[in-house]
C-alpha cells in the first residue's frame, strides 16, 4: 500500500506507516528518533529516496549506529535501504571460576547465574521466569523503567539440576539498571571488567565447546535462525582452534 502523499514530509510520513502497527513505544520512539537524529523529519517524503537515505547513512560513522538507523528507516519510512550486517563483538569472556569468584557470594548471585546458566538478558534475568523441573520457561522481562512486558525471544531453556533447584529459590525483584551497576561493581572488585551480557554470550561459547549440535544451540539461545547463535555469540580463539586441530588429527595413522 503506498502511503506517500504530494508535499508529505518524512516524519508525516512514518506517522501514518506506524499508526496501525502493533509496537512498542519505546520503539515507536525509537523509530521517530532515527528521522530526528538523521535531520530527516522535514526532508519532503518523495525526496527519500534508496540513493538520497544511503547518502545521509554514509555519514554515521559508527556501523553500529548505522544499521540501527537502516533498519529504522526501513520500518518508518518504507524504503529498503542497504543494511549493514551486525558485527560480532567479541569481548575477553572470563572463566566460570571468576564469574564464580566475583559473584557467587554477591547480592548479583542469582541474576549473574541466570545469564551464565541460562542465557538469559538483563531483562529476562530481572525477574522470576517459571520453571518446571530443569526447564525454565522464558516469557519476560523487566524494561528498564520497571515494567514488565513479553521479552524479545521466548522459549525453553534447559538448565543443570543444581541451578534449577537454586533458581526456584531465586526472587528477582532489582531494577534492571540496579543489577547492571551492581555486577559492574562487583566484577571490578577483583579486577574484571564484566559487561553482563558476557555472560549469556559465555553461555553460548560454552555449549559449542561442550560439543552441542548448533540446532541445540539455537534453542537454547532462543533465536529464530543458528546463524545468529553461531555467528554473534561464540567465541573462538587460537587455542580452542589449536584444540580442535589436535583433537580431530593429533594421532599419527599407524
Amino acid at each position: 500500500m503506498e502511503l506517500r502523499t504530494s508535499g508529505q514530509t518524512c516524519l508525516e510520513l512514518a506517522l501514518v506507516r506506524l499508526a496501525d502497527r502493533a509496537i512498542k513505544e519505546s520503539t515507536y520512539r525509537e523509530y521517530l528518533g532515527t528521522l530526528r537524529n538523521l535531520e530527516l523529519e522535514d526532508v519532503p517524503a518523495e525526496k527519500a529516496t534508496v540513493r538520497y537515505l544511503s547518502g545521509v547513512l554514509n555519514t554515521v560513522l559508527s556501523p553500529g549506529t548505522r544499521r540501527k538507523h537502516a533498519i529504522n528507516l526501513r520500518a518508518c519510512l518504507g524504503v529498503k535501504v542497504p543494511c549493514p550486517r551486525a558485527a560480532q563483538k567479541v569481548y575477553d569472556l572470563p572463566s566460570i571460576e571468576q564469574i564464580h569468584e566475583a559473584f557467587g557470594k554477591s547480592l548479583y548471585r542469582g541474576y549473574a547465574f541466570s545469564m551464565l546458566y541460562a542465557g538469559l538478558r538483563i531483562g529476562e534475568a530481572c525477574v522470576s521466569q517459571p520453571i518446571k523441573g530443569n526447564v525454565i520457561t522464558v516469557d519476560r522481562q523487566r524494561l528498564p523503567d520497571g515494567s514488565i512486558s513479553t521479552p524479545k525471544t521466548s522459549g525453553l531453556v534447559y538448565v543443570p539440576e543444581w541451578f534449577a533447584e537454586e533458581y526456584r529459590a531465586f526472587e528477582a525483584t532489582k531494577s534492571h539498571n540496579t543489577v547492571y551497576v551492581g555486577m559492574k561493581r562487583a566484577a571490578k572488585k577483583i579486577g574484571l571488567d564484566i559487561n553482563p551480557h558476557q555472560l549469556r554470550h559465555k553461555f553460548a561459547t560454552e555449549l559449542v565447546k561442550a560439543g552441542v549440535s548448533p540446532n541445540v544451540l539455537q534453542k537454547q539461545m532462543r533465536h529464530h535462525d543458528v546463524a545468529v547463535s553461531l555467528r554473534y555469540y561464540v567465541q573462538t580463539n587460537e587455542s580452542d582452534i589449536n584444540e580442535g586441530v589436535m583433537k580431530a588429527f593429533g594421532q599419527q595413522p599407524a
